[in-house]
Formats: C-alpha cells, structure tokens, sequence
C-alpha cells in the first residue's frame, strides 16, 4: 500500500514539472512578439508574383499602425504583419 503512494505522488509531481516546464516555455517563446492592433481584409485577383522582401525589425512610420493584412487569392488567404495606414 505504501509503494502505490509513492507511485501517485512521484506521477503527480511529474505531471506539474511538465506543466509547468511547458508554461514556461510558451512565455519565454512569445515573449518578444507584437501583437497587431487591427486586422484588414483585401481581395487580390491573379497576377505575377512579386520578389520577397527582406527580413528584420522595422517600425512604422508617421500616420500607419502595425496590424495583420489578410490578403484572399484564389488558392486561400494569406496572412501578414505590416504597416497599415491609419
């Protein structure tokens, strides 16, 4: 009877350091992300694709907000964080 015990408390002790470990993880890994202060929706008919731009931080400058663009093609929706102007 005393050796049960042990198993449910050394499983119940397991169960919270992985909770926990997972809780802290998902924090730590958010914790640099904006969150958008709006979303707008376009619609885009077909066409070429363009050149992807380059990657970094940026801000925005006067008279735009960052937010997320949701741009509708014919093969989905596509989702994007930019300046959009106010």
């Amino acid at each position: 009877m005393r050796s049960r015990w042990r198993v449910y408390l050394l499983s119940g002790a397991s169960i919270v350091l992985a909770s926990t470990t997972g809780f802290l993880a998902a924090v730590s890994l958010g914790a640099g992300k904006q969150t958008p202060t709006r979303t707008v929706t376009i619609n885009v008919a077909t066409g070429p694709q363009g050149p992807p731009g380059p990657p970094g931080t940026f801000s925005c400058p006067t008279g735009f907000s960052e937010g997320l663009l949701v741009i509708n093609h014919p093969g989905g929706q596509t989702t994007i964080f930019t300046c959009i102007k106010d």
